[in-house]
């Protein structure tokens, strides 16, 4: 709508819960009123967020969110890269760089079946190896260091898990 005249002109907005009008008044008169309808109630969106660490883990939550301001909604995700987006359902992932909290708690690296390295969910003779870590060869270790390793090394945190990949596997497995 263009506004095209002489005399100084008002504009006014009202918010009414179901329709949102603009009007141009001169001198307190109503000359001119546009309506668009506009949906009152907030959007409701299924999120998920995918975190995918260093050790391989990729942590998925799930929630429902209303969304009353999609300014609001879009900044609490700064960071994150859609990964789907449909209309009732947003997946959001992020890369973390760090280990993920099950690997801070119970991993260790161990020797698969295989002989390869691999990580542990607890100590190698009683834990499961995690799946999401990809196990990788190693190269030829002295008798100390498998004894070291089928014992299981715990994982203390990033920095230590990128030391023992590099020790035990070499740089270019990284």
């Amino acid at each position: 709508m263009v506004l095209a005249s002489c005399s100084p002109a008002v504009l006014e907005g009202q918010d009414h819960s179901l329709m949102r009008s603009v009007e141009k008044t001169e001198k307190g008169t109503s000359e001119a009123s546009v309506e668009t309808l506009v949906q009152a109630e907030p959007l409701e969106l299924t999120i998920v967020m995918k975190e995918h660490y260093l050790d391989g883990v990729v942590e998925t939550t799930t929630k429902q969110e209303t969304i009353w301001s999609m300014m609001d909604f879009w900044a609490s995700f700064e960071g994150w890269r859609i990964e789907n987006q449909e209309l009732d359902r947003i997946v959001f992932q992020r890369q973390v760089e760090d280990i993920s909290p099950l690997t801070k708690q119970h991993g260790y690296f161990g020797l698969n079946e295989n002989g390869e390295l691999a990580v542990f969910q607890g100590i190698p003779n009683e834990g499961k190896v995690m799946e999401s870590f990809k196990p990788i060869p190693v190269k030829p270790l002295e008798s100390k260091r498998i004894d070291v390793l089928k014992g299981g090394i715990k994982i203390k945190d990033s920095a230590h898990f990128e030391q023992v990949v590099h020790q035990y596997a070499g740089e270019k497995q990284m």
